[in-house]
C-alpha cells in the first residue's frame, strides 16, 4: 500500500548524488591504478620507498574503515592484528621459513583473534558506557606488546627483530597489486552486494535494521573479522618493507595512527583511508624527523579540525564537490532479493499472537507482571493505561527488544519468547516506533528499496523520491514512510507504538484509515499503544488496560469505559 509521493516529481530533477559518483567510479578508480603503476618511473628510490610505505599503512586504514566506517565499530587496538601480521612474517623469516608460509600463518591467526574478540565484544548489549570493544581491542593491542618484548628469543624483544628487504621496485608493485585486490574483493563482498545493504542500515540506524530482518550481530562480526584479516594482511606486507618489526607495530601510538589517518581521509570510501595514510606518511618521513613535536601538535590540531568541519574528511569533501554539496550514501544500484519468509498458514486457528505470564524487571524493578493477551487475524487490539503501566515495555517484549524473564510468547504458533527481533521480523512481525525509526542519512528511494529487498521483492525507485532524503520529511511523511516499509513484508502481525504522536488531526484520521484497511484485510493482525481515545474507538476490535504492569481489563471500548477498576486505574476513584 502506497500513500501520496512525500515530494512532488520534477521531471527536470538533476541525476542524484550517487548516480554521479556511480559514473566517475571507473574512470576515477583506472585512473588512479594508472598512475600507480607509473610511479616508479617517475619518483627518486627514496620518495619511491616512502610511497610504498604509505600504501601499506593505507591498507591498514582501509581494513580499520571496513570495520568503523561500514558499521561503526570504533577499535582503538587495531595494531593488535597489523603487528600479528607483521610479527608472524618476521618469525618465519627468521626460522629460514619462506615469509608467504609466515604471512599465512599470520594472517590465519589474527583473522582468529579478530572474530574471537569481536564475538565476546558484540555478545554485551551495547550500554551507555565505553563500548567492549574498545576496552578489549586496547586490552589485546597491550597484551601482545608486552608479550613480544617479553620474549627476546623468539621476537628480538624490545630491538624487534629483522627481516630480509623486498626489491625496492618489486617489492611497491607487490605492494600495489595486494592493495588492489584487496580492495577489489571486499568492495565486490561488502561494498557492492545485499551486505552492503545490511552494513548501510545498521550504520544509518541499527534499530530499524533489526526490525526489517538484518542480524545485526552477525552484520557486525562480519565486517569486524574482515577488518581485522585485512589489517593482518597489511603487517604481512609492512614487514618485509620496512625490514624490522618491533613491539610498536602492535602499540598504541599506531592504533592512534591509523584512526588519525582514516579520519583525515574519509570513512566509508575507497580512496579516503589510502589518501590519509599516504600524505600523513610523507608528511611524517619529511617533518617528523626535524619537527616532530609540532609536526605531532600539527597533526592533532588536523585530526580536530577534521572532526569538526569535516567528519567525513577528505573523501567526504570530493563526493560533496561531487554530488552537488551533499554527501548522501547511497544503496547498490543491483540488490538480490532476500528469500523471505513464507506466508503462514494458520488453518482454523486464528490466533496470531499469544502471550502469557510475561514478567519482565529493570534493574530488580518489576515493569510487567504476569502480562497475558491475544490477537487474532483481522483484528485490531490497542493497548490503553495510563502512564508507567508498561505498554510501550510489553510491546518491546513482543517485538524482542526487552528481555522476558518469565512467560511466553507465541507467534503463529511457534515460541519466539527468547528469539532476537530480527528472527521474529523474518517470521512476519512488524513494528513502528514513537518517533519514526527510518535511514535518515539515505533517501526516501533507498529507504523503500531497503524494506522491499528483505521483504523479498522489487522496487522501482518513484522519480519524485529519487534524491529526497528521509530525514528531511515531516513527521507526517516519516511515519507513513515507516509504515510503508514495516508494510513491505507484508507482516502478519503489525506493532505500533504511539502512531499518532506529533500529527495533526486530519494526519491523524488519515493514518487510521490506513491502519484499518491493514487489519480489514482479515491476514493481518495489529496491535496498538496509544492514549488518544477518540483514536483508540476509531481503530479497536478490542481494548486491552495494562496498569501497573498487569492487565485489569480486556474487552470492547464500551466495556473498558464502563469498567471499574479502569476507572480507578486512571482517576483513582471507583
Amino acid at each position: 500500500m502506497r500513500t501520496e509521493p512525500v515530494a512532488a516529481a520534477d521531471a527536470t530533477r538533476p541525476d542524484p548524488p550517487d548516480a554521479r559518483r556511480r559514473r566517475w567510479a571507473p574512470p576515477t578508480a583506472a585512473l588512479a591504478v594508472a598512475v600507480l603503476l607509473a610511479a616508479p618511473f617517475g619518483l627518486a628510490p627514496y620518495a619511491l620507498g616512502i610511497l610504498t610505505l604509505g600504501l601499506v599503512y593505507g591498507l591498514f586504514t582501509y581494513g580499520l574503515d571496513l570495520s568503523w566506517g561500514r558499521v561503526g565499530l570504533i577499535s582503538v587496538g587495531h595494531a593488535a592484528f597489523f603487528g600479528t601480521g607483521a610479527y608472524a612474517v618476521a618469525v618465519a623469516a627468521d626460522a629460514g621459513l619462506p615469509m608467504v608460509v609466515g604471512g599465512l600463518a599470520g594472517l590465519v591467526l589474527a583473522t582468529a583473534l579478530a572474530a574471537a574478540v569481536g564475538s565476546v565484544a558484540l555478545s554485551v548489549p551495547e550500554s551507555t558506557g565505553v563500548p567492549l570493544l574498545i576496552l578489549l581491542t586496547l586490552g589485546v593491542s597491550q597484551l601482545l606488546q608486552r608479550t613480544a618484548t617479553s620474549l627476546p628469543g623468539l621476537t628480538g624483544g624490545a630491538n624487534g627483530t629483522a627481516v630480509p628487504i623486498l626489491d625496492l621496485v618489486s617489492g611497491y608493485y607487490a605492494v600495489v597489486a595486494a592493495c588492489v585486490l584487496v580492495v577489489a574483493l571486499t568492495h565486490t563482498w561488502l561494498g557492492r552486494s545485499r551486505r552492503a545493504l545490511f552494513q548501510t542500515a545498521v550504520l544509518s540506524n541499527p534499530v530499524r535494521a533489526e526490525h526489517l530482518g538484518i542480524d545485526q550481530r552477525s552484520t557486525r562480526l562480519v565486517a569486524f573479522t574482515a577488518s581485522g584479516a585485512v589489517a593482518a594482511l597489511a603487517g604481512c606486507l609492512f614487514a618485509p618493507v620496512a625490514g624490522i618489526v618491533t613491539p610498536a607495530a602492535l602499540g598504541l601510538a599506531l592504533s592512534s595512527g591509523v584512526l588519525t589517518w582514516l579520519a583525515v581521509g574519509g570513512k566509508g570510501s575507497v580512496a579516503g583511508p589510502f589518501v590519509g595514510a599516504v600524505l600523513l606518511t610523507v608528511g611524517t618521513q619529511a617533518l617528523g624527523g626535524t619537527w616532530q613535536s609540532w609536526y605531532v601538535l600539527g597533526t592533532a590540531a588536523v585530526f580536530v579540525v577534521v572532526v569538526q568541519v569535516a567528519p567525513s574528511g577528505l573523501a567526504g569533501l570530493v563526493r560533496r564537490l561531487v554530488g552537488g554539496g551533499r554527501d548522501v550514501p547511497a544503496l547498490p544500484p543491483r540488490l538480490r532479493a532476500w528469500t523471505a519468509a513464507g506466508t503462514w498458514n494458520g488453518g482454523a486457528d486464528r490466533t496470531l499472537l499469544r502471550v502469557e505470564g510475561v514478567e519482565v524487571s529493570f534493574g530488580g524493578t518489576p515493569v510487567l507482571r504476569g502480562a497475558s493477551l491475544t490477537v487474532e487475524r483481522g483484528e485490531c487490539v490497542c493497548l490503553i493505561g495510563p502512564n508507567g503501566a508498561g505498554k510501550s515495555t510489553l510491546l518491546g517484549a513482543i517485538s524482542g527488544s526487552v528481555e522476558v524473564a518469565r512467560g511466553s510468547i507465541v507467534l503463529r504458533g511457534e515460541d519466539v519468547t527468547h528469539q532476537p527481533s530480527f528472527r521474529r521480523t523474518r517470521q512476519g512481525m512488524g513494528r513502528m516506533f514513537q518517533v519514526p525509526r527510518v535511514f535518515d542519512e539515505l533517501t526516501v528511494a533507498d529507504n523503500r528499496r531497503a524494506a522491499a529487498v528483505m521483504a523479498g521483492q522489487d522496487h522501482p525507485a518513484a522519480p519524485s523520491e529519487v534524491g529526497v532524503l528521509a530525514g528531511e520529511l515531516s513527521m507526517a511523511e516519516r511515519r507513513n514512510l515507516e509504515l510503508d516499509m514495516v508494510l513491505a513484508g507484508p507482516p502478519d502481525l503489525l506493532l505500533l507504538d504511539e502512531p499518532a504522536a506529533g500529527l495533526s488531526h486530519d494526519e491523524t484520521t488519515r493514518l487510521a484509515r490506513r491502519i484499518r484497511a491493514v487489519a480489514a484485510t482479515g491476514r493481518c493482525g495489529v496491535v496498538v499503544v496509544e492514549h488518544d481515545m477518540e483514536l483508540v474507538r476509531e481503530l479497536a476490535d478490542r481494548v486491552v488496560v495494562l496498569s501497573a504492569g498487569e492487565v485489569i481489563a480486556d474487552g470492547s471500548m464500551d466495556e473498558i469505559v464502563a469498567h471499574d477498576a479502569v476507572r480507578a486505574a486512571y482517576l483513582g476513584v471507583v
